[in-house]
């Protein structure tokens, strides 16, 4: 193969591919040195351990021609790649509700200085979007809440932990996910909202956190009282660089969100979406998809250009600003004398401060859990059921964590625990059937986006009619009480994580008292 061009290496400086494992496989390598790719965005699948992550970022480092963009998202909750290997972070709900802005800063710093350890130079987080639809099915916990300011207050503290580490942090999903009711995984979503509400609150903080933001992604949102024209916002010139660009004035860099996400990809391809998200004003595109569909995006946005459908100089326009934003980043690792003892100087660092983190993210949990309605159930005595959804990603192994607390009280014959598990959405007869376990019981009603999964629904019906105490817990979107209004006594942990559950097991023992802060107001109606 011959010397890639100018043209080439621009082009693909604004592409951000996958890998497919725990190594750096030979189709991706060879499209890192020509300069076909820019940059890859790591996932859960490519971490088994931390020596053998280190390892594949620093040769994603060694191989690319340019200085390469590894993101990741690591926001805490439900979406970070490596909680596994890292300390773990509260879901940023659960930071919001513990109103102590001094422990997410703190928190922030520590998933940022790890991911620095780890090679990583882009942080795909804070998420900026305000959440306002309770039927809302991807934003959910991953929000700070309802209030723009707040939501703008937070995104600033976390996206300048990541900037002072060192990292390239980007504001998402602009222009603000949070009032649709698609994902825009599978279908385009839709903000319906008029330009005044759009500022008010969509708006809000995006335009706080401008100044402390590396990058804004651009969400598959379409926005009609912007583009009249059916595109979402990564796709559409009068958001990127009309609304986003000259209007508030962002000279950062403009990302997209995945290209391979069915939001776009279903509609206009992954070749299309690439050549109209360029055409958009789009430095940096996300697609997460095999080396396959990046040379075809690559090829796609080449053969714009000597159409004349694009324009050269915006290509080299945006890779400009790329190359300058990475590197005035800190040094990559290094390579070759000294490498290794420097490789084992960062592994006992992170190795040092996941330990030295266990601590600080546990407390912060325990303070997260907050009593939304009536009061704390006393596990004191009795028999008791935990009964929890058979979430694919979550375990809510809330029963395990309780009986590590209360064991001297099981061990006594005092109390009773038994788990029961139901279907994130049981058909009517499962209920009932469930119902009828834990009559004459005590039970504790674990729940997962009940506006969503509206089985759960009937099935903390049928519970209110035949368990004896009884409390819920809404363990993602506290939106879950307004499928419960027959439940006196409910809490929230703002957060489905096995960290949660571990800080909800010291709340129904007794250990602490539940003191967080609903970040979102339960009168909303649907």
């Amino acid at each position: 193969m011959g010397k890639a061009s100018k043209l080439e290496k621009a082009v693909g400086r604004l592409i951000v591919g996958k890998l497919g494992g725990h190594e750096l496989d030979a189709d991706t390598a060879q499209a890192l040195t020509a300069g076909t790719i820019g940059g890859i965005t790591l996932f859960k699948e490519n971490a088994r351990d931390l020596e053998q992550l280190v390892d594949l970022i620093a040769s994603i480092h060694q191989q690319a021609i340019q200085p390469p963009l590894i993101a990741v998202d690591q926001e805490g909750g439900a979406v970070q790649r490596f909680a596994h290997l890292l300390t773990p972070l509260p879901a940023a709900m659960a930071l919001a509700a513990q109103a102590d802005l001094e422990r997410v800063q703190m928190l922030a710093e520590l998933s940022a200085s790890q991911l620095r350890l780890l090679g990583v130079n882009c942080v795909l987080a804070p998420v900026l979007d305000v959440v306002s639809n309770p039927l809302n099915p991807i934003v959910a916990t991953r929000s700070f809440g309802d209030d723009p300011q707040l939501v703008a207050k937070l995104g600033g503290i976390v996206s300048q932990a990541i900037r002072d580490a060192g990292l390239l942090s980007v504001g998402k999903h602009f222009p603000g996910h949070g009032a649709t009711i698609e994902d825009s995984h599978s279908q385009l979503a839709v903000n319906e909202s008029d330009a005044r509400l759009l500022w008010r609150r969509e708006l809000a903080p995006f335009r706080g956190c401008l100044d402390k933001l590396s990058a804004v992604l651009t969400g598959h949102i379409w926005l009609p009282a912007v583009d009249q024209q059916t595109l979402p916002a990564s796709l559409s010139a009068r958001v990127t660089s009309g609304l986003l660009r000259h209007y508030l004035g962002f000279q950062g860099l403009v990302m997209t969100d995945d290209l391979m996400m069915k939001g776009v990809s279903d509609r206009w391809g992954i070749e299309e979406a690439a050549v109209r998200a360029v055409l958009a004003g789009a430095d940096v595109l996300l697609i997460c998809g095999g080396i396959a569909q990046v040379r075809s995006a690559h090829r796609a946005i080449i053969e714009a250009v000597q159409s004349g459908r694009i324009e050269e100089m915006q290509i080299q326009a945006a890779a400009a600003r790329v190359e300058r934003h990475l590197t005035a980043l800190r040094p990559a690792p290094r390579r070759g004398a000294g490498a290794r003892a420097a490789r084992e100087k960062r592994l006992a660092m992170l190795a040092q401060r996941v330990k030295a983190g266990e601590e600080l993210v546990l407390s912060s949990s325990a303070s997260s859990v907050g009593l939304l309605r009536g009061a704390v159930p006393e596990l004191a005595s009795g028999d008791w059921t935990i009964v929890a959804p058979k979430h694919p990603s979550y375990g809510m192994h809330l029963s395990d964590y309780l009986r590590e607390r209360l064991a001297t009280k099981l061990e006594q014959g005092e109390l009773s625990l038994q788990e029961t598990r139901y279907s994130l959405s049981p058909a009517p007869e499962e209920a009932l059937a469930i119902a009828q376990q834990c009559r004459e019981r005590s039970c504790i009603f674990l729940t997962y986006r009940t506006l969503i999964n509206e089985g759960q629904i009937l099935l903390g019906r049928a519970l209110s009619e035949s368990s004896c105490m009884r409390a819920s817990v809404a363990t993602d979107s506290p939106f879950d009480l307004i499928g419960l209004p027959n439940w006196d006594h409910c809490l929230a942990t703002f957060d489905p994580s096995d960290l949660a559950m571990q800080a909800l097991s010291m709340v129904l023992a007794g250990q602490i008292e539940p003191a967080g802060i609903c970040p979102v107001s339960l009168q909303m109606r649907i």
